[in-house]
């Protein structure tokens, strides 16, 4: 359990978006503070009657000094923007803002959390492979930006809304050299490019608590045996994707350390301080141990 005082003197940090309520990232903020010794605190706002512009105003008016955006806003925000990343900037996604008398700077810190945590917690490599992604929001813009950056041979959007799907491969595409195709569940190439897969991911909050009986592959898919799966989801820790692509002999994992690299790197993003292995690793376990006691 974090121990700090809250004083004058106290930075303060928000997590703000739609679907906060369960997540353990501001309780996790505050134990990065306190074991480093940095006077700050998280709280968690919900943007669902205010939206997150006008919370982001709020912010500034209380001299908040940063929020991590949450679904569903991090393709939302170019409008109220001071300055944006190059990595926010290339995958026209925001997931991290810092609040100064300038204004309000975006970055992207999902790009580098995904391009460390999926080695580290598949032992694989993203170079060469191809990769299916579901979904094509914020979330599914960083790691399919993070696949190409690692040169995957390359990449297949799927997403219910077409014309999103479309519009990320054009990003990509641009970037990358015809990298990317956008999926129709109806087409059989569709199919065949999620068998021959050697990677699916899951970048949707299809299946994230309390709505955990879903899922959002469609009946005429099955994993295979070859595929490596990420849920993006950490809560539950096993998701109904999860068991669907372990019974199906596939290696499945969820988001948990992508998370942690995400809160990992904003820290230090907003902060300035770079936290050693040693921290690090004590870290990790804080936060393996606060999402499996949910």
């Amino acid at each position: 359990m974090a121990k700090f005082k809250v004083d004058g003197n106290t930075s303060l940090y928000a997590l703000a978006g739609k679907f906060i309520s369960f997540s353990p990232v501001p309780e996790f903020f505050n134990e990065i503070s306190s074991v480093i010794g940095y006077n700050s605190i998280m709280f968690p706002v919900s943007t669902e009657q205010y939206g997150i512009i006008k919370s982001l105003d709020a912010f500034k008016v209380i001299n908040c000094r940063g929020a991590l955006i949450d679904t569903p806003h991090r393709c939302k925000l170019n409008d109220c923007l001071a300055t944006v990343s190059e990595e926010a900037s290339s995958c026209s996604a925001v997931n991290i803002v810092r609040i100064d008398e300038q204004g309000i700077h975006g970055h992207n810190t999902e790009i580098s959390a995904f391009r460390k945590a999926f080695p580290k917690i598949t032992g694989e490599e993203l170079h060469g492979k191809e990769i299916f992604i579901f979904g094509s929001g914020g979330i599914a813009r960083a790691i399919a930006f993070a696949c190409a950056l690692e040169q995957c041979k390359c990449l297949t959007i799927a997403n219910p809304a077409s014309e999103k799907a479309h519009k990320l491969c054009e990003l990509l595409n641009n970037k990358f050299d015809n990298i990317a195709f956008a999926a129709d569940f109806d087409d059989a190439k569709t199919i065949h490019s999620f068998y021959n897969a050697d990677i699916i991911i899951q970048a949707t909050p299809v299946g994230m608590f309390p709505q955990v009986n879903v899922q959002p592959l469609p009946e005429n898919f099955n994993f295979m045996s070859h595929h490596i799966v990420i849920d993006t989801i950490y809560n539950p820790p096993l998701t109904k994707l999860m068991l669907m692509a372990d019974k199906r002999g596939s290696k499945a994992y969820n988001g948990r350390d992508i998370m942690f690299y995400n809160c990992f790197e904003a820290f230090q993003w907003w902060t300035d301080i770079k936290i050693d292995e040693e921290y690090e690793k004590k870290l990790f376990k804080i936060w393996e141990d606060l999402i499996y006691n949910i």
